[in-house]
């Protein structure tokens, strides 16, 4: 068992000495912390320190934010991933603008109610910006767990990441956000996943996997599923006005985003074009290959150019693509097109 009032010392003395110069630590403002959490679940801090710096630029506050329309967050949020996060943001700052009059609030039932809030984004926010006794457990926390109690349960089970959540809370210090964010960091620069740097660990003498020699067998996961494969054909469909079809997603992860007419490998162009109601020139034009990657899906993608005299809501000037957001998945395809 760990001896909590040194475990706690040692851990605070360390973060406050060797914490990382990251843009959220320099803000009390609840909103900017609130942002890099949303921002930060899923992604690398290197990825979100330039589109943290982009939207507090173009929405310092969180009014700003919340009048803004979807698109120009979408199309600023592109490349970030996970879109349902800035939809859920979105959403959530409209409420707190109209329900709390613009001010984040500071009671975590309030709080949990917003959309897009859950037991992590909760806990950081609520511990870091009002220091609230509330832990913030994700994936770095709970590797640091379970090498500190040596812990062979699956961390990637909802009832096991509870149970360490309570945990934590049963021995949280004053200092709530210091201890979330000293956890998170620990875990992040020292207890990583792969060659864990025991030698340099401020909690060292705590840890009982270090003592038993079982640092690398934990944590325990369940092994992932394989990612489902997808097979596209992605479609340039040009008319003679220097216009390109692009089709805004409505219902999706992507919702939203615009995307290049796309169909599965075994569609024929004669569907395509029932579809579309427009006729289509054949042959059509292979421009290549992409694979794109997502959480639980491998896309692969061929391109192809068609051509077509008939009239559609759908087309856009090529020279407003760029102002449109598009899912790095289209991107990737659509720059065959300019190269």
């Amino acid at each position: 068992m760990l001896n909590i009032s040194d475990f706690n010392n040692n851990l605070l003395a360390w973060y406050q000495a060797n914490k990382r110069d990251l843009p959220w630590r320099r803000t009390s403002d609840p909103y900017h912390i609130w942002l890099s959490e949303v921002m930060l679940q899923q992604t690398q801090v290197i990825t979100v320190i330039p589109y943290f710096e982009k939207f507090i630029t173009n929405y310092p506050d969180l009014d700003a934010l919340a009048d803004a329309d979807e698109g120009s967050l979408l199309k600023d949020w592109e490349g970030l991933g996970y879109y349902n996060r800035i939809r859920n943001f979105h959403a959530a700052v409209k409420e707190v603008q109209n329900t709390y009059d613009s001010t984040v609030p500071d009671d975590p039932d309030a709080f949990f109610s917003l959309k897009g809030v859950g037991p992590y984004i909760g806990g950081a926010v609520q511990s870091i910006a009002f220091n609230n006794l509330l832990a913030a457990v994700d994936g770095n926390v709970l590797r640091v767990m379970a090498r500190l109690n040596l812990d062979y349960r699956d961390m990637t089970k909802a009832s096991v990441q509870k149970s360490v959540k309570q945990d934590i809370e049963a021995v949280l210090p004053l200092e709530a956000g210091d201890f979330n964010q000293a956890l998170m960091e620990l875990g992040a620069v020292i207890c990583t996943p792969r060659t864990p740097k025991c030698i340099m660990c401020p909690v060292q003498q705590h840890c009982e996997a270090y003592k038993e020699g079982q640092v690398s067998e934990l944590p325990v996961k369940k092994r992932a599923k394989s990612k489902k494969e997808i097979y596209y054909n992605v479609y340039f469909i040009l008319n003679d006005k220097g216009e390109i079809m692009l089709r805004k997603q409505e219902g999706t992860l992507l919702g939203g985003m615009y995307e290049l007419p796309k169909y599965d490998i075994d569609t024929s162009i004669e569907t395509i074009e029932e579809e579309l109601g427009v006729p289509l020139d054949h042959p059509n034009i292979h421009t290549g290959s992409v694979k794109h990657v997502f959480t639980h899906q491998v896309w692969y993608m061929e391109g192809y150019v068609l051509y077509t005299k008939g009239a559609h809501e759908d087309f856009v000037p090529r020279a407003e693509v760029a102002k449109l957001p598009m899912s790095r998945a289209m991107q990737k395809i659509y720059r065959q097109l300019e190269m």
